[in-house]
């Protein structure tokens, strides 16, 4: 199409009359100028989060871009020099020429030269118009995955697959008695009464006398950034592989989301990302049960961005008797959080009072060296070749495998740096907050799309004396508390309180029944997550908006473990497994009639 733009343009310029055509060369112009810094940006913004330019996923990531500057490497800084000095340069090469055509149009016969400008860009619009009704198949196909694609796929008139799923909202309600989903603001007399007795539950749940005969043992819970599943192998992880010989080991665990805000939430208040914007987020069950326990509680981060993500509610100094936070420092951040969670725990703080220093220890760590840029020591690069220092966020494809190398070598160090956490006299929990992407469902990173890759974590729960066991049914990240409260052989005055499941407990039968939400960051909308789940023939998730507050659901589409589309859509089915789904969220039959049917 540039080539007879061109031309046109030069045509346009040349003659006074019409004013419709110096109107059109106006319109030229502005194409010269803008086109191609839309291609340019559509690309890299398509490389990042599968999503084009004009979309509304991008406009929320643009919000994240002020938190996301702390993350850039110096090649994400050449990144977007490349990016403006192609955005600028080409529309000025292209202007230069335009004018260069337009003097030699000037100098030379009029009349061939404007039959030539007509002919090509008849033909420009006759090859255009079958591209868009899809009439070269070849060509559609080859560009519809690719991120720097056709203009008609960068625009929208053709359909991008990676650009996620498409939602197909039903008119109808989830089951009798769901009132549609509200948006704005919602007032007390507004909340459904299911809600608010969930709410009341919550609140007054507490912990009930242990059959423990002697003291507790510590707690150790460690959340290891952006953790891949498949990580956990010797040869990557081999003290947390170790760890979940000995232990439960989850093999198809997933966050409460794939963003961190999401999964922590999750962990330390058993429930699922559904409570997120209620006042749950201020009143972490784990911390206060622990408390009642007797528990003396720490807090130790490589990271301190709690408050810039909406965590401060379920993260703060107030919430524990020792809390250690510190800015990313690649490794340095990680190791002294380390350090000082193996001290709290040694009692290397001995106030020499025989009460307090018989106190069991809950100590939380969370650990940041598997985030972008992915940081590691230079003897645990192992996997060759890596990219290094330099390497782009988001990457071409051509990178993918050196930066997944890179990945691999930090969470090599992680493991490295959390061997002293992992002590077999204590219950230890070594969980990812989140998944993390590498371009296989067409996103770099995290917290942009519903998909195995990105919500889909490692999740590891030792206790002394207690059998291994290996669980291949999905499992949640609400599931960490309970099972940790079970290791404890503490009860709870009201079990169904919360969503999570006692993994110690629950029979096989049970997992394989269950159902839970996950959530995406960037748009609010939750994948359901269940038998289907592990059935090659089916939905890998169903994708659904709702409300907790008005008791309400509306279900989208089944999408497969890429976050896109299914080619077989039953809605029929989805609404009646949403239904089923919501029927125990808010407790409107017995837990263990879902559980068993």
């Amino acid at each position: 199409m540039s080539c007879p733009l061109a031309l046109l343009f030069g045509f346009a310029a040349f003659t006074d009359k019409p004013k419709w055509l110096r109107l059109l060369a106006a319109g030229v112009n502005i194409y010269f100028l803008g086109f191609p810094l839309v291609v340019l940006l559509d690309t890299l913004v398509f490389q990042w989060i599968g999503q084009r330019l004009f979309s509304r996923h991008f406009t929320d990531a643009m919000g994240e871009l002020p938190r996301l500057t702390s993350f850039a490497s110096s090649g994400s800084v050449a990144l977007m020099i490349w990016a403006a000095v192609l955005g600028l340069g080409i529309p000025a090469v292209a202007w230069i020429l335009s004018n260069g055509l337009n003097n030699l149009i000037r100098r030379r016969m009029r009349a061939p030269l404007m039959v030539v400008v007509g002919l090509a860009y008849a033909w420009a619009m006759v090859s255009g118009t079958c591209h868009l009704l899809n009439a070269n198949a070849n060509l559609a196909k080859a560009m519809e995955y690719r991120s720097a694609a056709h203009p008609f796929y960068v625009f929208g008139l053709l359909k991008t697959p990676t650009v996620g799923a498409k939602v197909k909202l039903q008119a109808q309600d989830v089951s009798e008695g769901l009132t549609p989903v509200m948006t704005g603001e919602v007032t007390n007399q507004q909340y459904s009464p299911s809600f608010l007795a969930r709410e009341r539950r919550l609140r007054f749940a507490r912990t009930l006398p242990s059959r423990q005969l002697g003291p507790f043992p510590d707690v150790v819970v460690v959340v290891i950034e952006s953790l891949r599943p498949e990580l956990v192998t010797t040869a990557v992880m081999p003290n947390v592989s170790r760890l979940a010989e000995e232990g439960i080991n989850c093999r198809s665990h997933f966050s409460g989301g794939n963003a961190t805000n999401h999964g922590v939430f999750s962990l330390v208040t058993g429930l699922e990302p559904m409570w997120f914007g209620t006042s749950q987020r201020f009143d972490p069950c784990m911390f206060r049960w622990f408390k009642s326990l007797g528990f003396k509680t720490g807090f130790f981060a490589g990271a301190d961005d709690w408050e810039e993500y909406q965590m401060n509610g379920f993260i703060r100094p107030q919430l524990f008797d020792q809390y250690e936070v510190r800015s990313r420092d690649g490794i340095a951040s990680d190791r002294r959080a380390v350090q000082l969670a193996s001290s709290f725990l040694s009692r290397a703080d001995r106030s020499f009072d025989p009460k307090i220093d018989s106190e069991p220890r809950l100590a939380f760590v969370y650990l940041y060296g598997t985030h972008a840029t992915y940081q590691s020591y230079a003897s645990d690069q192992l996997d060759q070749p890596a990219a290094d220092n330099r390497f782009p966020f988001p990457y071409p494809a051509r990178m993918r495998n050196k930066v997944w190398n890179r990945y691999r070598n930090s969470a090599r160090t992680v493991d490295r740096l959390i061997k002293p956490l992992l002590l077999r006299d204590s219950i230890v929990v070594v969980v990812g907050d989140h998944g993390e992407a590498f371009l296989e469902d067409g996103t770099v990173g995290h917290g942009t799309r519903l998909s195995r890759y990105q919500n889909m974590t490692a999740a590891v729960l030792y206790c002394p004396g207690n059998s291994s066991q290996l669980v291949e049914q999905p499992t949640s990240h609400a599931d960490v508390l309970p099972t940790i409260l079970s290791f404890l052989k503490v009860n709870l005055s009201d079990p169904e309180a919360i969503d999570g499941l006692s993994l110690t407990a629950a029979t096989e039968q049970q997992l394989r029944a269950r159902r839970f939400c996950v959530r995406n960051y960037l748009s609010e909308e939750y994948g359901l997550i269940g038998p289907w789940t592990m059935n090659s023939t089916k939905p890998f998730a169903y994708r659904f908006a709702a409300s907790i507050k008005t008791e309400s659901a509306s279900p989208m589409n089944g999408i497969d473990e890429f976050g896109l589309e299914t080619d077989v859509q039953n809605f029929r089915e989805q609404r009646a497994e949403v239904t089923r789904w919501m029927s125990h969220f808010y407790r409107h039959v017995p837990a263990t009639e879902i559980k068993t049917k």
